[in-house]
């Protein structure tokens, strides 16, 4: 008989649970084929694997970054955890916003509450915004690490971030205290 290994990982640490081997180093779930499952033959289940490994970020904030990596090599365009993996890269937050903090200086006050809203309820739902948000976490940190204390940072974006919370709150768009959904 074959030894199983985890096709993620490379790791032979597998266990069975509930029509699945997971493995024990990645947490990668092979889920077991129905006509007895031969060892070779494991498909992996990536959706089951993003959503444990996105948990993981969140009850283990200092592993979140190795996690995120994980994350983004199954799924690129996962948002969650390109914000873990560019928080860990820039030593900031995981919570993203980042020029807006870095303009408004702090991460919830009102216009950066309206441009979250703004975020997780408009763009986030189509595909084109979802691509911006990913390109955004992308660059804006590196941005605000290195340009986020100066003046001229500062100078350039206010104004354009303020027409745009102003734009937003006469959509409709609240300014009140905000909880960022949870993807």
């Amino acid at each position: 008989m074959t030894k199983l290994v985890c096709e993620k990982c490379g790791s032979n640490e597998l266990y069975e649970e509930n029509g699945y081997r997971i493995c024990r180093y990645c947490g990668t779930r092979h889920q077991i084929p129905r006509e007895e499952r031969t060892a070779q033959q494991s498909t992996i289940s990536w959706k089951a694997d993003v959503e444990a490994m996105l948990q993981k970020c969140r009850e283990e904030p200092e592993r979140a970054g190795k996690y995120a990596e994980r994350i983004l090599e199954m799924d690129p365009g996962n948002t969650e955890a390109r914000k873990y993996l560019v928080a860990r890269s820039s030593g900031g937050s995981s919570n993203g916003c980042y020029v807006a903090t870095a303009v408004y200086g702090s991460y919830d006050c009102p216009q950066v509450w309206t441009l979250r809203r703004y975020r997780d309820d408009v763009l986030a739902e189509t595909w084109c915004g979802r691509l911006f948000i990913a390109i955004y976490y992308a660059i804006s940190p590196a941005l605000v690490k290195w340009f986020g204390k100066t003046e001229w940072f500062t100078n350039l974006w206010r104004p354009k971030l303020d027409r745009m919370v102003e734009r937003l709150i006469k959509q409709g768009i609240a300014d009140t205290p905000y909880q960022d959904r949870q993807w």
